[in-house]
């Protein structure tokens, strides 16, 4: 489904997620949607593109949904509780979760909708996936779902196999007094937040990866390895990450008016080019200029 139509777009999603109610935010972009469905096994795919800011309410089904945003921001509060889903993050909402949120102004995402029958046993403590293995596991599972659906190879149904064993957690959760190898990952978790919060304190200049090693005191491989599993990324992805993102902190905040966007490009520790504002829309769903706009535009 192609479509410039938002009453045609509203339609079409209150078929496919049940009760809701939407509008176009304020300020918004001209609103267009592209939208592709596919399936695998009892699994169903939505893969949408579009731009418009819009805003969504809605009371989750009979079944369960794993959102993972592509581009841009997906800002929801589920339960009353605020989650920020980022690229790279997932959403899992489970029947009777109550929703609200709002999309950045252009936002890439997969919608695949889940059985309740998948989604036994306790809740997971956040709906938000962002960090550790069995979080990167789903998110893993849930993407090559969606390229099942897509393509639909032989064997596509090791997918949804798959996707169903990723949320096993869920309903048998793990003893911990079984894991032999919990201390290790302890470390390596804990590894991970020193390094994280290493960066925190050095946005702003240019680091390597041996220098991020030589101030933790680890070595380049275990970093390279904790990173990627607990955040799905390399230690420099996740370096970016983080300048984009207090870029965007920068461009929100008014004392800093007075100063161009190429200016707190440089104070993020970014290169101040075009390339870094393409990076910045990829993640963010909008351009800089537009983060500032529309903060001042704010009542």
């Amino acid at each position: 489904m192609r479509s410039d139509d938002f009453g045609a777009w509203d339609s079409l999603v209150a078929g496919t997620l049940g009760h809701h109610r939407s509008r176009l935010l304020p300020g918004s972009p001209p609103f267009r949607a592209h939208i592709r469905w596919g399936a695998v096994a009892e699994f169903e795919v939505l893969l949408l593109h579009g731009s418009g800011r819009v805003e969504l309410q809605r009371q989750q089904g009979g079944h369960g949904v794993l959102l993972l945003p592509l581009q841009g921001l997906t800002q929801e509060w589920v339960n009353g509780i605020e989650q920020l889903a980022e690229p790279g993050m997932a959403l899992l909402f489970r029947p009777g979760d109550a929703m609200r949120g709002c999309t950045s102004d252009t936002i890439t995402g997969l919608s695949i909708l889940i059985p309740e029958a998948c989604l036994p046993g306790a809740a997971p403590p956040s709906p938000l996936l962002n960090q550790g293995p069995v979080h990167r596991r789903l998110i893993t599972a849930g993407l090559q779902l969606a390229m099942a659906a897509a393509w639909q190879p032989e064997g596509s149904e090791h997918a949804a196999a798959a996707l169903v064993e990723a949320l096993h957690p869920w309903s048998h959760p793990p003893d911990p007094d079984q894991d032999g190898d919990r201390l290790s990952a302890r470390r390596r978790r804990q590894a991970v937040a020193d390094a994280c919060g290493w960066m925190e304190v050095h946005l702003g200049r240019r680091v390597s990866l041996e220098e991020l090693g030589l101030a933790l005191g680890i070595s380049v491989r275990t970093l390279e390895y904790g990173f990627r599993e607990q955040l799905g990324r390399s230690p420099m992805a996740e370096l970016k990450r983080r300048r984009l993102r207090r870029l965007r902190q920068l461009l929100q905040e008014a004392d800093h008016d007075h100063r161009s966007v190429a200016e707190l490009m440089q104070a993020a520790g970014l290169l101040a080019c075009g390339v870094t504002a393409a990076e910045y829309g990829r993640c963010w769903g909008e351009s800089p200029r537009r983060t500032r706009q529309r903060r001042t535009m704010a009542p």
